[in-house]
C-alpha cells in the first residue's frame, strides 16, 4: 500500500511540475503577445463561420471613383453637399452624418449655402477628430472640428477609430473627449447609443456589412438612386475611393473605408451586438485540468493522448464560436490552445523519448530529402541521363525523356535512343580515370524539316558505393555518368538574330551603322594596299517626312525598302550600302581617279527615278554629300565629313550634290564654338539690342524703332545675327532669346523722353516651340511697357508653315493691345490671301524695291500697288532701305509716309538714340 501511495505522489508531483512548466511557459508567450495573434485569427475564423445580416437601417453614399470621374474635382464644391443636403431631406432621411472634414473655409458663397442646407435638414452631424500635427510624434495633436457656421447648425460626432497592435481595426469608441467637452462617436450616434461616451467597444464582424447599402454620391445628385431607398434611414456620408486615402485595414474584409466602420458600428450598437472579452481564465483552466489528468492517467500510447488534447481544442473552439453567436462575447481562447499545444509537445518527448524523437524526425528529414532531390532531378529544367558503366540508363528526367522523345528510357542501351555522339562522349568520359574538368559542348542535329537542332551538354563522371552481392559488410564503387544537356536552338536562333540585328538595319536589308563601320575600316585598309581611294556618299530623302504625313508611315517605310533593294539591286558590285537613319543612307566604293563623280551619278539615276507604291506614284527629293580619300582617313573621320557635306548641302536649296571641302571643318567648328557660347551670352551679359529710327517722311519726325539684337562675344568679337540667329532658331534657344529681346527692348523703350513705338521681330520658332502669348505678357507686366506701342514684326516666310496656327496667335495677342507688321513684303511668298485674314496694323516695303534712284517704272507700279493696297485695308506702309534725300523725296511724291533707312539713322544703342530724341527736341 506505501509502494502504491508512494508511487502516485511521485506521479503526481511530476504531473505539477510539467503542468507548472507548461502555464509558465504559456504566460511568459502571452506577455510577449503571441496569444494576441492567435487570439484574433479565431476570432477572424469565428465572425466567417456565422454570417449576420444588417439591419437596414443604414445607407452609405459613397464618394466613390466613379463620383470623382463624373465631378472632375477634389475637394468637391460645398455647394454639392449643400445640393445633397437638400436631396437626402426630400427623400426622408431620419439621420444625415457626414464623415467629411469641414474644418477648412471654402469660398464664402458656397459654405453659407451649406450651412443653410445643414439648418433646413436640422438633423445633420459632422466629423469631429483629432490627428497628429505632422509626421513627428513629437509634434503632438491637433483637432479638426467643422467651422462654428456649421456647428450653429449641425452637431458634432467624433469619427476616430482606435488602431490596434496588428494595425487593423477591431474596436469602435462610444465618445471621446474633445476640446474638454464629451463628444459622442458617429458610430455611437448611429447605433442610438445612450450610455457613457467613455471607451471603447469590439466591433462584430459576423455581421455582413458588405451587404450594406451604399449608393454612389453622384447618383443621388443625378436622381438616380432608388425611389424611397433613404426613407427613414440614417444615412453616412464618406469617400471610399482609393486616392482619397479614408480606407483602413480590417478583419474579414481586408480593407475598409471610414465611413463603412462607422456604419459598422452603428450596425454593432442597433443589434446589441457590443462585444466584449470575457473566459480565457476559464477556458486556461479547463486546458490545464485535461493535462493534468493526462499526465495522471495510465493510459498508454502518446496517439490516444494527442486525439484527447487536439479533441479539447476543437471543443473549445466549438463552444466558443455557439457563445459567440448567442451572445456578445468573444472568448479568448489562445492561451488554452498554447497550453495544449506544449501539452502535446511534452506527452510526445515523454512518450517517444528525446533520441527516438530526433531518430525519428531525422529518417522523416531524410525522407523528405530524398523525395525533394528527386522531385529536382525529374523537374530540372536541363534533360539529365545517367549511364552506367555497361552502356544502360539508370536514371533520366522528365526533360530528358521530353528531349529524346522517349517515355521509357530506363534500363535501355543509351545507344539505343540516345544520338551516338553523346553516347561515345559518355562512355569516354567513364573510361577516363584522370579527373579531368568537364567542359560543355554543342552538338549539331538535323531535323526531318531540314533545320538545324543545337543541344548543349556536359558529361561530368561520378562514383557510388553498392553492397557486393553475397555480402553485406563489403562495397564496392561503380562509376556512372551523368549526361547534363538542353536544347538551346532558340538561344542560337536568337543570337544569330541579335549578331544580324547589330550589323543590319531590319527594315531595309543594308548594313546599320555598325556594320557600315566595319565595312568602311575593311574599305580604308584595302585602299591603303592597293593604291586606290576610298570615297563614302550619303544619301538624305528630304521630303520623308512629307510623304508619311500625306500616306502614313507604311509609304514612308515602302519608300525606304524600294530604295533599299534599288542599291541591292544596281549598285551592290559598286559599293557597300547602310542605312544610318530613318532618311539616310550612305555607301562605301572604291575608285580611281575622277571615278567618284561617275559613282554620284549613277546613284542619282538609280535611286532618282520615281516609286510606284500601291498605285500612288512617289517623287523623292534627295541631297548628296561625298568625301573622297586616299584611305589614311580613319571611318569615323569619313563618316563624319561626308555627313558634314550632307549637312551644307541640305541648307542650300540650289545644291543637290556637294563634296566635302577642309573649309567646312572650319566652319562647322565655329558653328559648334557659336552654339556652345550662345548658351553662355546672357549670363555673361554679351547681349544687347540697337535700335534703328521709324519716321515720318513728312517731317522725318522719328516715330518708333526697330529693335535689333545684338553679339559682342568677348573673345570672337561682333557676331553677325545672320550668323547667329539661324543657330539659335535651330536648336530652339531662339525662345529665351526672344524673351530676353522683348524685355531688354521694353525697358530700355521706357527710359526715353519720346513715347516711341517698338517693333519686335518675330521667329517661327517661338511660336512652334514656345508660349508667345505667354512670353509677351510676361514683359508687358514686369517693364510696365504699353501694349498698344509695341509691333511685332511677322516675316511672310511664316505663312509657310501650315502646322503654325499663326491666327490664333495674332488675335490673342491683339486681344491685349500689340499690333502687327507684315516685314519683308514682296521676298518670295507674298500673297494677297494674307492681308484680309491676319490683323495687321502695317506693311513693311522690302528694301528690294527701293533702288539708287526711284525711277524704274515696274519698281514704282508695285510700290502704288502696295500704297493702293494698304489703304484698302487701313493699313500704314513703312518703305525699308531709304539711303538719301533723293529716294526719300521720290517716296514722299508717290504717297508713302513712313520710313526706315541709313538716311535717318543706323542701328544705334538706347543711349544714343536718346541723346538724338534731346537733340531733335
Amino acid at each position: 500500500m506505501r509502494i502504491w501511495r508512494a508511487a502516485l505522489n511521485k506521479r503526481v508531483i511530476n504531473a505539477a511540475l510539467i503542468a507548472t512548466v507548461v502555464v509558465v511557459a504559456v504566460v511568459l508567450l502571452r506577455l510577449a503577445g503571441a496569444t494576441n495573434a492567435l487570439d484574433r485569427a479565431l476570432w477572424e475564423t469565428r465572425f466567417l463561420a456565422g454570417e449576420r445580416p444588417v439591419s437596414g437601417e443604414i445607407v452609405v453614399v459613397d464618394i466613390d471613383a466613379k463620383s470623382l470621374e463624373k465631378l472632375g474635382v477634389w475637394p468637391l464644391p460645398r455647394r454639392l453637399f449643400a445640393e445633397l443636403t437638400d436631396t437626402l431631406v426630400k427623400d426622408g432621411a431620419r439621420d444625415i452624418v457626414f464623415d467629411v472634414d469641414f474644418s477648412a473655409a471654402s469660398n464664402p458663397e458656397d459654405d453659407a449655402m451649406l450651412a443653410a442646407a445643414f439648418e433646413r435638414a436640422g438633423n445633420v452631424s459632422l466629423a469631429v477628430f483629432r490627428q497628429s500635427a505632422s509626421m513627428s510624434p513629437e509634434a503632438g495633436e491637433v483637432t479638426n472640428k467643422p467651422l462654428d457656421q456649421f456647428l450653429e447648425t449641425a452637431w458634432p460626432v467624433v469619427v476616430m477609430v482606435p488602431m490596434e497592435r496588428d494595425s487593423r481595426i477591431w474596436r469602435n469608441l462610444y465618445g471621446f473627449e474633445i476640446d474638454g467637452s464629451a463628444e459622442l462617436s458617429a458610430a455611437a450616434f448611429l447605433g442610438d447609443y445612450t450610455g457613457h461616451t467613455e471607451g471603447a467597444f469590439w466591433l462584430d464582424y459576423s455581421i455582413a456589412i458588405d451587404k450594406l447599402e451604399r449608393v454612389s454620391l453622384v447618383d443621388v445628385l443625378e436622381g438616380n438612386a432608388a425611389q424611397g431607398q433613404f426613407l427613414d434611414k440614417k444615412v453616412v456620408v464618406g469617400a471610399s475611393a482609393q486616392e482619397l486615402r479614408d480606407l483602413f485595414p480590417v478583419p474579414v474584409y481586408s480593407v475598409l473605408p471610414g465611413s463603412v466602420i462607422q456604419a459598422l458600428g452603428g450596425e454593432t450598437l442597433l443589434q446589441g451586438r457590443a462585444l466584449e472579452k470575457q473566459g480565457e481564465a476559464i477556458v486556461m483552466g479547463i486546458a490545464f485540468l485535461v493535462f493534468f489528468l493526462l499526465l495522471l492517467t495510465k493510459i498508454e500510447g502518446w496517439a490516444v493522448k494527442i486525439v484527447v488534447l487536439s479533441l479539447t481544442a476543437l471543443s473549445i473552439e466549438i463552444v466558443a464560436y455557439v457563445i459567440l453567436t448567442s451572445s456578445p462575447v468573444l472568448v479568448s481562447t489562445a492561451s488554452a490552445h498554447f497550453i495544449l499545444i506544449i501539452a502535446a509537445a511534452s506527452v510526445v518527448l515523454r512518450e517517444l523519448g528525446f533520441h527516438k524523437l530526433l531518430s525519428h524526425l531525422a529518417t522523416i528529414k531524410r525522407r523528405n530529402s530524398e523525395r525533394m532531390l528527386g522531385l529536382v532531378f525529374d523537374d530540372s529544367f536541363d534533360a539529365i541521363v545517367v549511364i552506367q558503366d555497361d552502356g544502360k540508363i539508370s536514371a533520366a528526367s522528365q526533360m530528358a525523356r521530353t528531349l529524346f522523345q522517349s517515355e521509357s528510357l530506363l534500363g535501355k542501351s543509351a545507344r539505343d535512343v540516345l544520338p551516338l555522339e553523346l553516347v561515345e562522349e559518355a562512355l569516354s568520359v567513364l573510361a577516363d580515370h584522370t579527373g579531368n574538368k568537364p567542359v560543355a559542348k554543342i552538338l549539331s542535329l538535323s531535323r526531318q524539316n531540314g533545320a538545324r537542332r543545337y543541344i548543349e551538354y556536359v558529361v561530368t563522371r561520378s562514383e557510388r558505393s553498392v553492397a557486393q552481392s553475397g555480402s553485406t559488410k563489403k562495397v564496392a564503387t561503380q562509376s556512372v555518368a551523368c549526361l547534363t544537356c538542353r536544347d538551346v536552338t532558340e538561344e542560337r536562333e536568337a543570337a544569330e538574330r541579335l549578331a544580324y540585328l547589330a550589323r543590319y538595319d531590319i527594315g531595309t536589308g543594308l548594313y546599320n551603322r555598325n556594320g557600315f563601320e566595319e565595312k568602311l575600316d575593311s574599305a580604308t585598309r584595302t585602299a591603303r594596299g592597293s593604291g586606290r581611294k576610298v570615297g563614302v556618299v550619303q544619301v538624305a530623302i528630304i521630303n520623308l517626312d512629307q510623304i508619311i504625313a500625306s500616306l502614313g508611315f507604311s509609304y514612308g517605310d515602302q519608300v525606304r525598302k524600294s530604295i533599299a533593294t534599288r542599291l541591292k539591286s544596281h549598285l551592290a558590285h559598286k559599293a557597300d550600302w547602310a542605312a544610318l537613319s530613318p532618311e539616310v543612307f550612305a555607301g562605301v566604293f572604291q575608285c580611281d581617279r575622277d571615278q567618284d563623280a561617275e559613282m554620284i551619278e549613277s546613284l542619282k539615276e538609280v535611286v532618282g527615278e520615281d516609286y510606284k507604291i500601291e498605285g500612288a506614284r512617289i517623287s523623292v527629293q534627295l541631297k548628296f554629300g561625298f568625301i573622297v580619300s586616299d584611305g589614311q582617313m580613319s571611318p569615323e573621320n569619313l563618316l563624319k565629313k561626308s555627313g558634314n557635306a550632307l549637312a551644307k548641302v541640305r541648307r542650300d536649296r540650289q545644291v543637290q550634290t556637294l563634296a566635302f571641302k577642309p573649309e567646312m571643318d572650319v566652319a562647322l567648328e565655329r558653328r559648334r564654338t557659336l552654339e556652345t557660347e550662345l548658351f553662355k551670352a546672357i549670363v555673361r551679359d554679351e547681349l544687347h539690342m540697337v535700335y534703328q529710327p521709324l519716321v515720318k517722311l513728312a517731317d522725318q519726325s522719328i516715330f518708333g524703332v526697330e529693335a535689333l539684337l545684338r553679339w559682342d562675344h568677348r573673345e570672337l568679337g561682333p557676331i553677325s545675327p545672320a550668323e547667329f540667329v539661324p543657330i539659335a532658331e535651330e536648336n530652339g534657344y531662339i525662345v529665351e532669346l526672344g524673351a530676353w529681346a522683348l524685355n531688354r527692348g521694353m525697358k530700355e523703350a521706357l527710359s526715353w523722353s519720346s513715347p516711341l513705338r517698338l517693333s519686335v521681330n518675330i521667329s517661327a520658332i517661338q511660336l512652334s516651340r514656345g508660349n508667345l502669348i505667354a512670353t509677351v505678357q510676361e514683359a508687358l507686366h514686369r517693364t510696365s511697357f504699353p501694349a498698344e506701342r509695341l509691333d511685332l514684326e511677322i516675316t511672310e516666310s511664316l505663312f509657310i508653315d501650315d502646322s503654325l496656327d499663326l491666327e490664333f496667335h495674332m488675335r490673342e495677342l491683339k486681344s491685349i493691345g500689340c499690333s502687327f507688321s507684315l516685314d519683308d513684303f514682296g521676298t518670295g511668298y507674298s500673297s494677297l490671301g494674307y492681308i484680309p485674314k491676319y490683323p495687321f496694323s502695317k506693311i513693311k516695303l522690302d528694301r528690294s524695291f527701293v533702288r539708287q534712284s526711284i525711277s524704274n517704272e515696274q519698281d514704282i507700279a508695285v510700290i502704288e500697288a502696295v500704297m493702293h493696297l494698304a489703304k484698302g485695308y487701313r493699313m500704314a506702309v513703312v518703305v525699308e532701305g531709304i539711303e538719301n534725300p533723293d529716294q526719300a523725296s521720290k517716296l514722299k511724291e508717290l504717297g508713302c509716309q513712313l520710313g526706315q533707312g541709313f538716311l535717318f539713322g543706323r542701328p544705334m544703342s538706347a543711349v544714343n538714340l536718346s541723346t538724338l530724341l534731346s537733340n531733335a527736341a
